[in-house]
C-alpha cells in the first residue's frame, strides 16, 4: 500500500479464521480483548515482527475481525502493530490507512509466519529469558521504549524487537490454562507505565452477544455510536460486565 507517498507492506490475518478482536478504553488507557485463539494469534504476530527486516512492514487487524466490545457493545477500532526498530507511522499515514479500511481489494499474495523460534521459546522460558537478560535488552532504554494510543481511529501497537518478542512469549503464556493465564488476566503494553492491555475473556463470543443484545434492546439504532459513562453504566448493570 502507499500511504502519503511511501510505501507499506500491510500483513492482514484472513477474515475467515475464527479468532475476533475487541477494542475499549477503561480507566484512560486502550485495551485489545480476544479469547485464548486470538490471544495465540497477536503472540505469533508480535514474534514474527521482532524478526522483520524490511521497513514499512505491519500487522494489521482489520474490521472483518473486529466485533464490539464485551463489555457495552460500543464499536471496536482497528489495531495496528508494528516494529518501531523499523521507523514510525506518522499520523498522516495512519489517516491513509484508517480511509482503506475496510479492504475490498484481493491481497497481493499469502505471508506465512514463521515463529518456530516462539515455540523453542516456550519449552524453556526460563532460558529464554536469561539469554534476554544476558544481552542486556532489559537495561537497555532504547530497546524498551513501546508505545500504544489510538491515532487517527486504528489503536497502533508499536514497541522494538526485543519487547515483540517478550510480548510473544508472554501473550502465549497468558492463553495457555494453567500457565498464568486466567479469565480477566491482561498483559500490560507500555511499562512501567502501565497503560494499554492486551486482555483475556475465555467467554468472549457469548459475551459479545450478550452486550449486543442488551444495546440493541437500551438504545435501539445506536450500535455505531460511542455511549457516554452513565450509558456504559447502564450496559455493565444490564451485561453483569465491566472491565
Amino acid at each position: 500500500m502507499r500511504l502519503d507517498g511511501r510505501y507499506y507492506t500491510v500483513l492482514s490475518p484472513r477474515p475467515g479464521l475464527g479468532c475476533r478482536f475487541a477494542t475499549n478504553r477503561f480507566h484512560e488507557t486502550w485495551h485489545v480483548l480476544a479469547d485464548r485463539d486470538g490471544i495465540r494469534l497477536l503472540a505469533r504476530l508480535c514474534w514474527a515482527l521482532a524478526y522483520q527486516r524490511r521497513p514499512g512492514t505491519l500487522a494489521l487487524i482489520d474490521s472483518s475481525l473486529l466485533v464490539p466490545n464485551p463489555f457495552d457493545a460500543d464499536p471496536s477500532s482497528p489495531i495496528a502493530i508494528l516494529n518501531n526498530d523499523l521507523g514510525s507511522l506518522r499520523r498522516s499515514e495512519t489517516d491513509d490507512l484508517h480511509a482503506e479500511l475496510p479492504f475490498r481489494d484481493a491481497p497481493a499474495g499469502t505471508v506465512t509466519l514463521n515463529t518456530r523460534g516462539l515455540d523453542e521459546a516456550l519449552r524453556d522460558v526460563r532460558a529464554y529469558r536469561a539469554s534476554e537478560e544476558k544481552a542486556g535488552h532489559s537495561w537497555n532504554a532504547h530497546q524498551q521504549r513501546r508505545w500504544i494510543d489510538k491515532v487517527n481511529g486504528i489503536i497502533v501497537i508499536a514497541a522494538p524487537s526485543p519487547v515483540l518478542r517478550g510480548l510473544g512469549v508472554a501473550l502465549s503464556l497468558l492463553a495457555t490454562p494453567g500457565a498464568g493465564g486466567n479469565e480477566g488476566d491482561a498483559e500490560v503494553l507500555d511499562w512501567p507505565k502501565g497503560t494499554g492491555e492486551i486482555q483475556l475473556i475465555d467467554d468472549f463470543a457469548d459475551s459479545v452477544s450478550r452486550a449486543v443484545r442488551a444495546r440493541e434492546r437500551l438504545f435501539p439504532g445506536r450500535e455505531h455510536q460511542d455511549l457516554d459513562d452513565d450509558e456504559r453504566r447502564r450496559m455493565w448493570s444490564e451485561t453483569g460486565r465491566s472491565n
